[in-house]
């Protein structure tokens, strides 16, 4: 197979580009001082793939690999350009996921890829949403307001809180944790694909 190649430099401590290159039997990373570091498919142990935005990057995606006896390999979208100023390598990053996942399958019959929050994320930021759920109501029942005397108010407020409910279910369900076959991976966990310039009318 041709190689797949993916270029980007991290951050301001990186002299030049990080080269990650994907063959036949293995991701090859290459860093500025040319020194190649393999990673074989068949030692990848978990991937997970997901937006994750940050400061001065709301459109950053990650992928990541687990080597089995290495430490975590984490690659995203965003190339280093200066001070708080990244670019966006959006289309080559995703032809170059593509490939690592084609040849993950291939070596990795039947793996699935995590997409979105890692399970220990996922339960902080669960413990995060019940806390700040409980004390808008604790807020709305306990903090007088100067409707009070209304008959209807504690019903409204039964009513907002009942109706918040709802909502805190379907965030819970839709930022569960989820893993998927490599070749089902779904659009949202890549960046969405450049519209093509409009014609001149």
């Amino acid at each position: 197979m041709v190689p797949v190649i993916y270029r980007k430099r991290a951050g301001a401590i990186s002299r030049d580009e990080r080269e990650w290159r994907v063959e036949e039997d293995a991701l090859v990373c290459r860093g500025g001082s040319g020194q190649e570091r393999r990673h074989s498919w068949r030692d990848i142990v978990s991937v997970r793939l997901c937006h994750e935005p940050s400061r001065f990057r709301p459109w950053r995606y990650v992928f990541e690999l687990q080597p089995k006896h290495d430490r975590k390999i984490e690659i995203d979208n965003a190339h280093y350009v200066g001070a708080r100023a990244y670019e966006d390598r959006s289309e080559s990053y995703t032809a170059f996921v593509r490939a690592a996942v084609d040849r993950l399958e291939a070596h990795k019959p039947g793996m699935r890829a995590l997409i979105g929050e890692t399970p220990k994320r996922y339960f902080f930021l669960l413990l995060a949403a019940l806390l700040a759920f409980c004390a808008l109501a604790y807020a709305l029942i306990a903090v007088p307001t100067p409707i009070d005397h209304l008959p209807y108010v504690p019903l409204a407020k039964l009513v907002i809180i009942l109706l918040m409910l709802p909502m805190l279910w379907l965030w819970v369900l839709g930022s569960l944790p989820r893993g998927v076959p490599l070749d089902a991976i779904p659009p949202r966990a890549l960046p969405p694909a450049a519209e093509p310039p409009g014609e001149d009318a």
